[in-house]
């Protein structure tokens, strides 16, 4: 087994989370009461990060499946059979598979009737195995939302989970439940629907899995129902400090494991227990701070009629979102952005007006509520940010934005950050060019000074004092030197060769970079059967913005991050 040594170039960047992946797994909630007269609309947003994804969507239990080769950075819609919504108790099938051959975000979109809700489905990387569950009483929500207690059916009284195995293997799952835990044994990708009775704490498994909140007909302020879903984050990604968005008649649920003080905003303040069902009014973000801190870790969800969003903590605040709204013609997006970076957020290629911040009191941020139509892309050049996007007018549906990067970069939105694979395993020249085409990009090969550099001040750190195959070697036919750069070749126009090298062609025809304590990192020609460690590269890679910011990245500044970033890459 080759041994791996993993170094990332863009150093300094703090904790990175998105909902980029190239596996998905999800399962669509009942919409609305099953006997509703209407079919319900079930479907996938996907958009590919690489041009030439090829994309698999099947459903376990169905022999239904769609296959398609999808364009960068262009959401494509995939509709899903009637009979894929999860109605029963029970453990079943009902689970939609999307994998990608490139990395790909994907959003789900449940329509019945009037009511609409989309969901960012989190790739396989972001799933857990220890969920707090939020205690959401519906009955009390509905007497502070409405003034007054709504009857309805035992199966439509209170919320339910859809836990779902995302390992192909067989996963042992308990609730933990007051008075007694009750174990669940989940089949491979299997999915099981339980209705909650406010007794529920946490979802523990063996292996990871998703877990969704949901209700099929939440009250709205007009007595019509909405579905709401909210897909739980593991308890990992929990945090203590917030900012939310701005909306009206909206009330503040937070779900801890332990009792936590809760301040700011000029909320009531003071201790929550361990799973509260409390709810606490929030005032308006006109005159008061958006952001919420706990003394502990934490959930915080906004809840109000038809509606149940979970706020992003600060710890997952990201470079770049991605807004795909599901009514083309329009869409609200809610951005949150330090005040001192707030006239350097860009959507797709133009800066957000000035004239649309506005500084919250008492905090170092800006707010700014834009109205979009289309596809958009938000990001920052050299800060985090949040976004939220929200559709409907009677019918409120939305949440955080697709996170494409937590990477920020002045010439665009990161999806890829670059990065080194050491390969501690000593191959040959060609063995080891292989490899790195398995795994990354390239067998590295330094095209000028900075690159060399970057190479160099890895090696040093890592004291690799010995010689590494770097992509540098001769021609058979005419004993010229070249770049093998993955599948292409280019001529050398920049060379770090030591004294005396490189040297004749029956001293080696490839290359590699070797220490000499008074000189410092130089290239060596080796014969190319000799069995050297080996340093593979992958460059960065951006989200394609639309033509606006291709036009624009001329008067942009390059990323220093791009270690090839030569005229021949």
């Amino acid at each position: 087994m080759l041994t791996i040594l993993l170094i990332t170039a863009m150093l300094g960047q703090g904790q990175s989370w998105d909902s980029v992946g190239v596996k998905f797994i999800t399962a669509f909630p009942e919409n609305i009461a099953f006997y509703y007269p209407d079919n319900p609309v079930n479907a996938l947003n996907i958009t590919a990060i690489h041009a030439d994804a090829v994309v698999i969507v099947s459903i376990l239990d169905s022999p239904w499946t769609h296959q398609d080769t999808l364009p960068a950075g262009k959401p494509v819609t995939v509709t899903l059979p009637l009979g894929v919504e999860k109605y029963s108790f029970v453990q079943t099938l009902q689970t939609v598979m999307i994998s990608s051959t490139e990395l790909i975000v994907v959003q789900s979109i449940s329509q019945r009737g009037d009511s609409v809700q989309t969901n960012v489905v989190q790739p396989l990387k972001n799933l857990g195995t220890f969920y707090s569950i939020p205690a959401l009483n519906y009955s009390n929500m509905i007497n502070v939302f409405l003034e007054s207690a709504r009857n309805s059916s035992k199966r439509y009284s209170s919320f339910r989970l859809l836990i779902i195995n995302g390992e192909d293997t067989s996963n042992l799952i308990k609730i933990v439940k007051k008075p007694n835990n009750i174990i669940y044994n989940l089949d491979p990708y299997a999915v099981l629907q339980l209705q909650t009775d406010g007794t529920e704490i946490a979802v523990e498994s063996d292996y990871r899995v998703a877990v969704m909140l949901t209700h099929p007909c939440v009250m709205t302020s007009e007595c019509k129902c909405n579905m709401v879903v909210n897909q739980l984050h593991p308890d990992t990604q929990w945090d203590s400090r917030f900012a939310r968005p701005s909306l009206g008649n909206v009330w503040l649920h937070l779900t801890s494991s332990t009792n936590v003080i809760v301040s700011g905003g000029n909320i009531q303040s003071g201790t929550f227990e361990a799973y509260s069902s409390k709810l606490l009014s929030l005032p308006s973000l006109t005159s008061y701070s958006p952001l919420i801190s706990t003394s502990g870790p934490a959930s915080l969800r906004l809840v109000g009629p038809g509606l149940v969003i979970e706020l992003i903590p600060l710890s997952r605040f990201s470079a770049c979102y991605l807004v795909v709204p599901v009514d083309l013609t329009g869409a609200e997006v809610f951005v949150i952005a330090e005040t001192e970076y707030r006239n350097s957020v860009y959507i797709d290629g133009h800066l957000l007006s000035s004239t649309q911040w506005r500084t919250i009191s008492d905090s170092e941020y800006s707010s700014a509520l834009v109205s979009l139509d289309g596809t958009h892309v938000i990001w920052h050049p050299s800060t985090k940010i949040a976004v939220y996007v929200f559709e409907g007018s009677s019918y409120l549906y939305g949440g955080a934005a697709i996170s494409l990067s937590a990477n920020p970069d002045p010439a665009g939105c990161v999806v890829v950050p670059s990065k080194f694979d050491i390969i501690l395993t000593p191959q040959t020249w060609p063995e080891s060019h292989q490899n790195c085409m398995l795994i990354s990009e390239e067998l590295f090969s330094p095209s000028n000074t900075a690159a060399q550099m970057e190479m160099v001040d890895i090696l040093n750190n890592e004291g690799l004092n010995e010689g590494l195959w770097i992509g540098l070697r001769r021609s058979l036919l005419t004993l010229e030197w070249y770049r093998q750069k993955g599948k292409e070749v280019h001529s050398m126009t920049y060379t770090r060769w030591g004294t005396g090298e490189p040297g004749a062609a029956e001293m080696g025809m490839c290359a590699s970079v070797f220490s000499n304590s008074s000189t410092g990192l130089h290239w060596k020609s080796v014969p190319c059967c000799a069995q050297l460690k080996s340093v593979c590269y992958t460059s960065l890679h951006y989200f394609p913005l639309d033509s606006l910011i291709s036009n624009e990245k001329d008067s942009k500044p390059n990323s220093n991050s791009n270690a090839n970033g030569d005229g021949n890459a």
